[in-house]
């Protein structure tokens, strides 16, 4: 495989790689580091000689395959999601992926649309609070979160509304 190719597959892949490593290892420095590895050892691989016909597929095996073998020996320090780990390769891909879209959408809302819409959805703070906390309407706070929402339900375009945060500690 090309350079080129390989860095374009790095860009599509890396966001939601990162997403599937850490819902299995739990813990974001972790999950950016088996990530990492992974193409490191996929792009020797393929230096070696390797034909992967399908690298999408692949790539999720080394990163699940590479994350289950870094948390073998932190079970005490992280707690991971082991059923997240067992579930059928192509459902944990999808849900990676269109978690990965999410995230990219919440990352380009306006700053304060997005500060709203994370203190409400992942910190599970009420309008109130959050009006409070940042000295703002509660009909400020409501259009912020509609905002956030709608241009989510674009993203996905007609699919379930699923989202899993995840408190980046």
């Amino acid at each position: 495989m090309e350079v080129r190719a390989f860095e374009l597959q790095y860009r599509t892949l890396y966001r939601p790689l990162g997403m599937y490593a850490l819902r299995i290892t739990g813990d974001i420095d972790s999950a950016e580091d088996v990530v990492q590895e992974s193409f490191a050892q996929v792009w020797e691989s393929l230096n070696r000689g390797t034909e992967i016909s399908d690298l999408r597929r692949y790539m999720y095996t080394t990163v699940r395959n590479n994350a289950l073998m870094a948390m073998r020996g932190n079970i005490d320090k992280v707690s991971f999601d082991e059923s997240y780990s067992d579930l059928p390769l192509e459902e944990a891909i999808d849900t990676s992926e269109r978690d990965s879209r999410l995230w990219g959408v919440i990352d380009k809302l306006p700053d304060q649309c997005r500060n709203v819409f994370l203190m409400s959805k992942r910190d599970g703070m009420t309008y109130a609070q959050i009006a409070e906390e940042l000295n703002l309407s509660v009909r400020t706070v409501e259009h912020h979160i509609s905002k956030a929402l709608e241009r989510l339900r674009d993203a996905v375009k007609g699919a379930a509304l699923r989202i899993y945060f995840w408190i980046f500690c």
